[in-house]
């Protein structure tokens, strides 16, 4: 018992140390240790009672027959100790090569106070039972018989205390608030204490009602019953099955919690069988899935902006042209189907404006300039010239998301003539997204409050026209001019920008310079989850029009909170890609391994499959405090298995003594056997029962209360409910080990229960 307890306890220990986990995860472990080792110790002290009386027949007394009695539980104690620490250190490295990053330090400060612990305790419990069995007669220390004993009045205070302290535990899971306290994380051995012992108290009550009804239904049940309701060598371990097997349905049930909160999480972080982020920004990654899967079937570009610090800004934007195709039924089992089934809704009316060139052409006609303008010489004078002094910067974002512009000046004739210009763009050679273009007086113009307008007969760059494209002016501008203090009477133009089919004709305002932007067309179609007011965003990060298609519980890439829009329709006229971003490349199940290969070397980057996100997610939000539950579970297990192993061995010799004196009176070995089997049948559907019903009420009073992982703000909830198979399993588990090792100690045959063995023990 100390060798698996210390094992148990060392191992939780270090691999919480290693984890950065409560310590008081070994609380449970320690509690059902503290049960079972009370137990052995007074059944050691039953054991060595007949040694007791015929030491003091002998005249051994004092601190001689102290001796006597503690020199061999202290060496067992101290070496079981020592071999548990050394067990214990050997699975801490193996638990944390497996669970963690590294192996962890071996042994550390805790687990060496905590072998001392119990050891120290061990030999106390020892004593304790030593001096117990010291006080008793002489003559009941030579007897052969045992008798059952009535429950002191401790052991029912104890009991009573057990159920104050698991409903205490459940209470204090309800009401708890960030890291749960010693009383929570020790509450499932409580709940499964407090269920063992009304287990016992069920069996023993039930079997003494039953025994009078049995006495006319067969010697079989009758015997069943009056050794259900006299003996301890398989009610009382009961407690103790009963009590391992609920933490390990808590356990397994908080295994499978975390395990289908990641599987969750991860799908919602990557839609597809593997991802691979770049640095190209959104309509990078775009132009990149365009160019390697042209027909749309196995790639899709993804951008995250988190945000959990702000969580209204929080927003993804998915290709949504691309998604039934490469997505498809992905979501179709997860709560995100729904928000996945509305994708199709978030194309926009228009699609950003993208162009490749490196030569920027201009063709400009003047409308109404002024006969006489003016500019500054090479003297600082005032020159007079014909015309209009205007410029066109044309702003873009490039392939790898960076902000550009190119200037050109050029002067408006007045008699009408055309004025061509052009210049070098050699960031739109690869391609570029086409922003705004800005159109205002030329720098070396005298201000004045006059204004000219002119027709843009075209603006191309490369082999696109620009000018066919509708184009906006931005109202900010007008309302500068219309504010200032130095034009006090001026008055804009009806129409400062008319969309011709011959061009694009504008009206230079007088003092500062006019942005002409896309028309979007109307607002942002979005998919929202947990916002009270919902505000698109564009890859900039600037605010647009929101017009909510659906709200959803939980969305692909955001989970419970957040907004997402078409990445296309968030791109129309938009800065580059906030730096904040997480854009990558996401690709379906049988993507060819070309295509990934040639999306690898595009973005420098590795591709991540939907495993190694799981994997990385539980590392991240602490699902190894699970794993480090189920080795507390795993010690549990053990310990109450070998205390009711050691029940079995201790008292197969009385039960082998009972059937031969049932034998003396003429019942035969197949009628013990048939009592035997019927009391077999019984404690284990009873531990069954007990079982699935503590398991389920431990699940539900302290599952939520128990931290299995720090859930982000926006993070999927995580399944707590009890679900069917975590608390038969256990109880399977516990009925079996009852079936098996309970089956050991009534497995009685003839040549061991001959009645000579009574004459050969009374010859003793």
């Amino acid at each position: 018992m100390t060798v698996v307890v210390v094992t148990g306890a060392v191992t939780v220990l270090q691999f919480a140390h290693a984890a950065d986990l409560s310590p008081w995860l070994t609380a449970p472990l320690l509690l059902i240790g503290a049960v079972a080792v009370p137990s052995i110790g007074a059944e050691l002290a039953v054991a060595r009672r007949e040694e007791i009386g015929l030491a003091r027949l002998r005249g051994i007394h004092g601190l001689r027959l102290w001796r006597f009695l503690l020199l061999e539980p202290l060496l067992a104690i101290v070496t079981g100790a020592l071999v548990g620490l050394a067990l214990g250190a050997v699975g801490t490295v193996l638990a944390t090569t497996r669970w963690l990053d590294e192996a962890a330090a071996p042994v550390g400060q805790p687990a060496l106070l905590t072998t001392a612990a119990v050891a120290g305790v061990g030999l106390v419990i020892v004593g304790l039972s030593a001096a117990a069995a010291l006080r008793e007669p002489l003559a009941v220390q030579v007897s052969t018989r045992r008798r059952p004993r009535r429950a002191t009045t401790l052991a029912i205070f104890l009991s009573v205390l057990v159920f104050v302290g698991a409903g205490v535990a459940a209470y204090r899971s309800r009401a708890a608030s960030g890291e749960p306290d010693l009383v929570v994380l020790v509450g499932p051995a409580l709940v499964g204490l407090a269920l063992g012992q009304l287990a016992i108290w069920v069996i023993r009550i039930a079997a003494r009602g039953l025994t009078p009804t049995t006495e006319r239904r067969g010697m079989g049940a009758f015997l069943a019953a009056r050794r259900l309701a006299r003996a301890d060598d398989l009610v009382t371990p009961i407690r103790l099955v009963v009590a391992a097997a609920v933490v390990g349905s808590l356990a397994l049930s908080g295994a499978v919690s975390v395990s289908g909160w990641t599987e969750e999480q991860a799908r919602v972080e990557v839609p597809g069988a593997r991802a691979i982020s770049t640095d190209t920004g959104a309509m990078g990654a775009v132009e990149l899935t365009e160019r390697i899967d042209p027909d749309a079937t196995h790639l899709i570009a993804t951008a995250l902006v988190r945000n959990e610090d702000r969580l209204p800004e929080r927003r993804a934007y998915v290709d949504a042209d691309r998604w039934d195709a490469v997505v498809g039924g992905f979501y179709d089992d997860t709560p995100a189907r729904a928000a996945s089934d509305a994708v199709d809704e978030l194309r926009g009316a228009v699609d950003p404006f993208q162009v490749t060139g490196d030569r920027l052409t201009l063709k400009a006609t003047g409308i109404e300039v002024p006969a006489v303008r003016y500019f500054i010489g090479p003297d600082r004078e005032r020159v007079p010239f014909g015309g209009g002094s205007a410029q066109v910067t044309l702003r873009y974002v490039t392939s790898g998301n960076a902000t550009g512009s190119v200037e050109l000046p050029f002067l408006v004739p007045q008699d009408g003539t055309p004025v061509t210009r052009s210049v070098r763009v050699r960031d739109c050679a690869e391609g570029c997204t086409i922003t705004s273009i800005d159109v205002g007086r030329g720098t070396d113009t005298v201000f004045d409050n006059k204004g000219f307008t002119f027709l843009l007969d075209s603006l191309r760059l490369g082999d696109t026209e620009l000018t066919d494209q509708t184009w906006v002016p931005d109202p900010s501008a007008v309302e500068a001019v219309l504010n200032s203090t130095f034009l006090p009477n001026y008055e804009p133009p009806r129409n400062l920008v008319v969309n011709r089919p011959d061009g694009l004709q504008v009206s230079i305002l007088p003092s500062v310079t006019m942005e002409l932007d896309l028309d979007l067309g109307a607002a942002v179609p979005a998919v929202v989850a947990g916002e009270a007011e919902p505000q698109a965003l564009d890859l900039g990060g600037d605010d647009r029009d929101t017009d909510v298609v659906g709200v959803a519980g939980t969305l692909p890439l955001l989970g419970s909170i957040g907004l997402l829009s078409d990445i296309r329709t968030a791109a129309v006229g938009s800065a580059p890609t906030v730096p904040a971003a997480e854009v990558q490349v996401v690709a379906a199940a049988g993507t060819p391994q070309a295509m990934l290969d040639e999306v690898a070397e595009a973005t420098g980057s590795s591709w991540r499959t939907l495993g190694s996100v799981r994997d990385a997610l539980g590392e991240r939000y602490g699902g190894a405090q699970s794993v480090a539950y189920a080795l507390t579970a795993l010690a549990c297990a053990l310990v109450a298995l070998l205390a009711l192993g050691a029940g079995v061995a201790r008292h197969l010799r009385d039960y082998r003594r009972d059937v031969a004196s049932l034998r003396v009176l003429g019942i035969s070995v197949a009628t013990a056997r048939r009592a035997g089997r019927a009391e077999l049948v019984s404690l284990t559907l009873l531990v069954l029962a007990i079982v699935v019903a503590g398991g389920w009420l431990a699940v539900a009073l302290l599952l939520d209360g128990i931290p299995l992982l720090a859930n982000p703000a926006a993070g999927t909830p995580i399944d707590t409910a009890p679900h069917a198979w975590p608390l038969v399993v256990p109880a399977v588990v516990a009925a079996a080990a009852v079936v098996l090792v309970g089956g050991r100690a009534r497995a009685v045959r003839s040549a061991t229960t001959q009645p000579s063995l009574l004459r050969e023990e009374e010859g003793r």
